[in-house]
């Protein structure tokens, strides 16, 4: 429980220290242009981030980084080394003046800290690909480099705009690179939708253990436990790719239909009834500090007596909910 208290202290610290690292991103530019005084752009900035709290739901980023590391290496100790980490380097960058991402530390920090608790249980050959999700961190990777290469060619794009002189250019231009931006954008939203319902029902979680299993199941290929943890595993991801499918030719047509249409036909065909279970199981676990639990039952013999008993009260949901 100290371990905890600490890790809740050392992320509020983060936070604050976080908020002083990047105020030269939103903050220093007005303040040092004279367009806001401090005490308005600290307000301003205030008042925005408490507002996108309430509108944007979704939280993707914050999910990002949660997911880079799975969850059977997420402990105490990993969290507390990953928040330790970022803080350090957030105080050292700030100190020197060097831009950098409080996100990009934190992915960094927990991933090295999964690893090195995983290597000490697993062995040293133990693959990192069953650790970290590569390509979550190989996209966030990559963008630290397309990032400024983006801004650059967008500010060269608005740049020429401004400075030319003939209007019906400067129309010409701006139309096309508005027609461009709502097609490329209206792709975007068509397949983060798709993605998110493919998430929504575990078709890439599902993927990724039958890929685990079958890696394993080289080394073992006889072990009785693995294969009937594969067959488990494919036919769960089965059921999630029929259910997907049958939705698919609505999501397609989201924009006529709209999100509350799509739930209200997948609850009418039953496209939903293993996913509510699963996702309730999920409520009744956190709950009964499931994970938390799950995260000391290893060095606790105590509280590796209570997860064993919360174990089977959360499977004991499964039945009453269907």
């Amino acid at each position: 429980m100290s371990l905890l208290i600490i890790i809740i202290a050392l992320a509020l610290i983060f936070d604050y220290i976080n908020g002083f690292h990047d105020a030269a991103n939103s903050i220093a530019t007005v303040v040092s242009t004279k367009v806001l005084t401090p005490f308005q752009a600290v307000l301003w900035a205030a008042l925005f981030n408490t507002v996108a709290f309430w509108i944007f739901k979704d939280h993707a980023v914050a999910n990002s980084i949660s997911k880079t590391v799975y969850k059977d290496f997420i402990t105490l100790p990993v969290i507390f080394s990953g928040l330790l980490a970022a803080i350090f380097w957030n105080l050292l960058t700030w100190w020197y003046g060097i831009p950098s991402s409080s996100s990009h530390t934190l992915i960094g920090g927990f991933a090295g800290a999964a690893i090195v608790h995983a290597l000490m249980l697993k062995g040293i050959d133990y693959s990192w690909a069953k650790i970290v999700d590569a390509d979550t961190i190989l996209k966030t990777i990559l963008f630290i480099f397309l990032a400024p290469i983006i801004g650059i060619l967008i500010s060269v794009f608005i740049t020429l705009v401004t400075i030319m002189r003939n209007i019906w250019w400067r129309f010409v231009i701006i139309s096309l690179a508005t027609l461009a931006t709502v097609i490329m954008f209206d792709k975007f939203e068509d397949s983060k939708i798709k993605e998110n319902v493919q998430k929504f029902y575990g078709i890439d979680k599902y993927e990724k253990e039958v890929k685990n299993i079958k890696e394993e199941l080289k080394a073992n290929p006889n072990d009785t436990i693995l294969l009937s943890k594969i067959s488990v595993n494919e036919e769960k991801l089965a059921t999630a790719n029929q259910h997907y499918n049958n939705l698919f030719p609505y999501l397609s047509d989201y924009d006529n239909l709209s999100a509350d249409k799509i739930a209200k036909i997948a609850n009418e065909r039953g496209l939903l009834k293993g996913v509510a279970v699963s996702k309730l199981k999920d409520d009744a676990r956190n709950a009964n500090d499931f994970l938390v639990m799950e995260a000391k039952a290893p060095e606790n013999k105590e509280i590796k007596a209570e997860y064993d008993i919360a174990k089977n009260k959360t499977e004991d949901y499964k039945t009453p909910i269907k």
